[in-house]
């Protein structure tokens, strides 16, 4: 299952500064002067993914926490801004070491309050005067994005689990004696397409990790490594070995 992804990373900050100096997205910014995203940009630790309107820079505060900051210029705004700011979150959940996603909305900035609310983000908490707008104090809103509130509402994570289910499905159906696969699940589609996704992208161990956490909650049986070169994966009623994005089905129970 390969996500065709609307923006991409970008390794030059060119085209992030020349965003962030445009006029009608500078003064969003806070401060005062030209921005300069340059070292920011070589520190490999921080992930700018964009298109031609603009992105969101991720800057690693620690492992697996990002703040993100969004640039996009007029004409790259509204519907086009938030599927752009979709997969962006998806290309970091999924192919990245990123766990939660934070970002700052100033009062005022309408246009980053709508898209955080169109991500689903949490709002945690608001201080005064936190940030300079024309040269002004104002206040900052403060949100938040876990991994696992992502995965429950994300748009198109579930296509990825559907995917898997029909596969596997069609393997137990030619293997005489294997149980049948559980009833339709909407949300064990979700979490598992993450899950597909983050190991396809190479996140074997956070892939693993994410799902049996979420599998203990909702009573789902975990799944485990068995081997790393090829990688197989043992689910319970079948043992998998995985070639790149995708799988094939060894054994079925």
């Amino acid at each position: 299952m390969h996500h065709v992804f609307s923006v991409d990373r970008q390794f030059a900050a060119e085209r992030a500064n020349r965003i962030a100096n445009d006029p009608e997205v500078r003064p969003w910014l806070g401060g005062s002067g030209p921005l300069d995203f340059s070292a920011l940009v070589a520190n490999l630790a921080n992930v700018l993914l964009m298109n031609e309107e603009g992105g969101v820079f991720f800057e690693n505060l620690e492992p697996g926490l990002y703040e993100a900051h969004t640039l996009f210029l007029p004409e790259g705004r509204g519907e086009k801004a938030v599927h752009a700011v979709r997969d962006a979150l998806r290309w970091m959940f999924t192919k990245t070491d990123a766990v939660e996603i934070v970002t700052k909305v100033p009062e005022g900035n309408k246009g980053a309050l709508g898209l955080v609310r169109a991500i689903h983000g949490e709002k945690r908490f608001h201080r005064d005067n936190a940030i300079l707008i024309d040269r002004k104090p104002a206040g900052v809103d403060y949100y938040a994005l876990p991994i696992m509130s992502w995965a429950g509402k994300a748009e198109g994570i579930a296509a990825s689990g559907q995917w898997f289910h029909e596969k596997l499905e069609a393997a137990k159906s030619a293997t005489e004696g294997a149980a049948p696969l559980h009833d339709d699940d909407e949300a064990h589609d979700r979490y598992v397409g993450a899950t597909v996704e983050m190991i396809g992208s190479g996140q074997l161990a956070k892939g693993i990790n994410f799902y049996n956490r979420w599998a203990k909650v909702s009573g789902y049986g975990p799944v485990s490594v068995i081997a790393l070169n090829p990688i197989v994966i043992d689910i319970g009623d079948a043992i998998l070995a995985v070639r790149g994005d995708d799988f094939d089905v060894l054994l079925c129970r």
